[in-house]
């Protein structure tokens, strides 16, 4: 059984960019989603002034990750134009050693990084009861 792999990145948005990030981001997902039909989820989400910013990401497994590196290789440049510091990034299972180093190019000094490649136990629905 593959275990899914789960990405958390929290930054913080250069001043006066807070409405071009949540237009930028809008379109980023919207993309994703098109692209990447192996993602489980993949959710923004702003703090109330606008200068923060979190994405969640749920993957089946690993590779998933992998290709949506790939796939955003060319929006990443267009990416730092709103992010001014990357406060924290979280990731939840194993990885290659291919995708660590692509993560680890992204990783700054005062970037404060979790990493919890044990995968335990849980479970994923597709959708919850009502």
């Amino acid at each position: 059984m593959n275990e899914p792999f789960v990405y958390v990145g929290t930054w913080t948005i250069k001043p006066g960019k807070s409405e071009e990030a949540k237009r930028f981001l809008a379109d980023h997902a919207a993309f994703i989603e098109k692209s990447e039909p192996r993602l489980i989820a993949f959710q923004v989400y702003f703090d109330e002034e606008g200068k923060t910013a979190s994405v969640v990401q749920v993957h089946p497994d690993s590779a998933s990750m992998e290709l949506h590196m790939q796939v955003i290789a060319e929006h990443m440049g267009l990416a730092f134009e709103i992010i001014d510091t990357i406060l924290s990034e979280q990731y939840y299972g194993s990885m290659s050693e291919s995708l660590a180093k692509t993560l680890a190019q992204f990783d700054s000094p005062g970037t404060n990084v979790t990493k919890m490649p044990v995968y335990e136990a849980g479970f994923t629905r597709a959708s919850a009861a009502p």
